[in-house]
């Protein structure tokens, strides 16, 4: 209980001194930039994030880019970067927006999200060559902060006057290239874009696509770096459109996934279904949900955004995956995601006999600290369009609804957390998942099932679990966006 007042009076306090009256201006201003963040292959071992450990690049296939969205209007300047990575924790994203302080102070909101790219560095350090060995290269942390802040300060200053255009799309095959692995089989295939363009020129400045699927369709075999389907996507918007293009993955949690039996995608040059692991299945994917976005856009909506108006709380969730815990507790993260207790930041470390590993250091703080925001892009008193910040990958049922109580969960009773699309209000509700920081899986608590009987009477455990902080992180991230959202 007294962890529970804690973070609600975190909560409100973050609030006093984050949401901010909305400023009128004359107009909207944007500005795009990407950088690329490719690391040498050649200069030293790059370990591949996601699959396996000991899974080291043997080369280059295509670039991976940290590309950046600039909003401004009035005083407030929003900025939006995603970058080709598995994930970055919120430490390295607090570093990056103490240096836009410095380089860029007009920019009063920095996202910083990953793509959750499984071809590229391992930026968390979870897939070195060993079950105790970081795959995280430090150099190559600080020359990649430099390069994020470096395309967030370029997009910021190349902003002019700019017509938006709001599209979404609900087009059924979207949901066709979403496998889901695990019950209830909730998706989330609504792919949102917002269009820039210049006032003066009418040339496009970027394209903000999001939509919902992992980026690993080459598979854990493939050892070339690539920043996967979002390469094609991005470079078949950039070529038809012009500007720069900007892929912002959603809920993903579920491991929704471009690769599986049921995502099919024919190849018109042979007339057969492009295969699993393959370069030709990435393009093909990649460039069907530029094709999608591309024409979505035709239809859009022009909107005149005179505000934006920015809600944000700093929350501490739970950990109760010990995984976590011997991670940070033996360097795995390279010092990043310390523990937390009562609000501080609690360094404890004991001993703990591990089966088959002996005894490790253990890291006993009880939370995470992260963040989620809220905005909402107003013209006059319209919601124009929303746009929702989740610091992980979390659960689609968590956002659209459709949580499920089956036989076999660890807390069959638990009460059902808030549908996020549920508290939105616009037509056009943009979900960035992994954005800020990345905690894993964010599971419904009713649906959770880290202990047998597995759920459903599965042989053997389900995949998430394994990959997510705790049962309670989801009820403390939903609760506090729900707050944000209906202004509490």
């Amino acid at each position: 209980m007294r962890q529970i007042a804690y973070t609600c009076l975190a909560f409100n306090l973050f609030i006093l001194l984050a949401v901010e009256p909305a400023v009128a201006a004359e107009g909207l201003r944007a500005g795009a930039a990407k950088v690329v963040i490719t690391p040498d292959v050649h200069a030293a071992a790059v370990y591949l994030a996601g699959y396996g450990q000991n899974r080291v690049a043997t080369g280059v296939h295509d670039d991976l880019y940290a590309r950046c969205l600039a909003l401004g209007v009035g005083r407030e300047t929003l900025e939006v970067c995603a970058a080709d990575l598995i994930g970055l924790f919120y430490d390295d994203v607090l570093k990056i927006r103490e240096a836009m302080k410095t380089q860029a102070p007009e920019v009063t909101h920095l996202i910083v999200a990953s793509t959750h790219d499984h071809e590229g560095p391992d930026t968390m350090g979870l897939w070195g060559p060993g079950p105790l060995q970081s795959g995280i290269d430090e150099k190559y942390m600080v020359w990649l902060r430099e390069r994020i802040t470096q395309a967030a300060v370029e997009a910021a200053r190349s902003m002019q006057p700019a017509r938006l255009t709001l599209a979404r799309d609900d087009h059924p095959l979207l949901a066709m290239l979403q496998s889901d692995s695990r019950p209830p089989y909730v998706k989330d295939p609504y792919l949102f874009v917002m269009h820039l363009a210049s006032e003066s020129s009418g040339q496009t400045i970027g394209d903000l696509i999001n939509w919902s699927d992992h980026p690993e369709t080459l598979g854990g075999k493939n050892t070339e770096i690539t920043a996967d389907y979002p390469h094609w996507l991005c470079q078949y918007v950039e070529a038809s459109s012009g500007g720069t293009a900007i892929f912002v993955n959603g809920s993903i949690g579920g491991l929704l996934s471009s690769n599986g039996g049921s995502v099919a995608l024919q190849d018109p040059e042979t007339g057969a279904v492009a295969a699993d692991n393959t370069w030709r299945k990435a393009e093909l994917f990649g460039n069907f949900i530029g094709k999608i976005a591309e024409r979505t856009v035709k239809g859009g909506e022009a909107v005149n955004v005179d505000s934006i108006d920015f809600r944000g709380a700093t929350i501490y969730v739970p950990l109760h995956n010990d995984r976590f815990r011997l991670a940070g507790a033996n360097g795995i993260f390279g010092g990043r995601k310390p523990l937390y207790t009562g609000g501080r930041i609690d360094p404890a470390i004991i001993q703990k006999d591990v089966p088959g590993m002996g005894e490790l250091n253990f890291s006993t703080g009880r939370d995470v600290r992260t963040e989620v925001s809220y905005i909402r892009l107003l013209a006059g008193a319209r919601v124009a369009a929303e746009i929702v910040t989740v610091p992980g990958e979390i659960y689609p049922e968590l956002v659209n609804g459709g949580i499920t109580r089956y036989p076999g969960a660890d807390y069959p009773d638990a009460p059902f957390e808030p549908a996020i699309r549920e508290h939105l209000k616009s037509p056009y509700q943009f979900i960035f998942g992994l954005a800020n920081d990345e905690l894993g899986y964010i599971i419904p608590k009713a649906e959770y099932d880290d202990q047998p009987p597995w759920l459903l009477g599965r042989k053997e455990r389900w995949y998430g679990e394994v990959n997510s902080a705790g049962p309670d992180v989801a009820g403390v991230v939903t609760g506090a966006i729900a707050k944000l959202i209906d202004g509490r």
